[in-house]
């Protein structure tokens, strides 16, 4: 089976522009990532620093833990001042 040469040059010609306006392209948005982009490289990203990251000892866990109990005991406390106060958040009292 030969090759037509003119079918052959006229596919070689259309890929040559074809990537010639795919550079062009690349240059009038070069710092501009398309949001799939973007994504791809952010996950990445989280990936990498999730492996750099050491893991917690379970200590530091239910330190954590409590630091968080303690934190929303003291939220429950100043809704419940603030409400009893009959005061909306960030009203000055009267």
């Amino acid at each position: 089976m030969a090759l037509d040469k003119e079918l052959y040059q006229w596919a070689q010609e259309q890929y040559r522009q074809w990537s010639a306006a795919e550079v062009e392209w690349q240059k009038s948005h070069r710092g501009q990532l398309l949001p799939q982009e973007a994504w791809r490289q952010y996950v990445a990203l989280v990936e990498f620093c999730w492996q750099l990251s050491p893991q917690q000892s379970e200590q530091q866990r239910a330190r954590r833990l409590v630091e968080w109990d303690v934190y929303y005991a003291r939220i429950q406390q100043f809704e419940k001042w603030r409400r009893t106060r009959n005061e909306e958040p960030g009203k000055a009292p009267a």
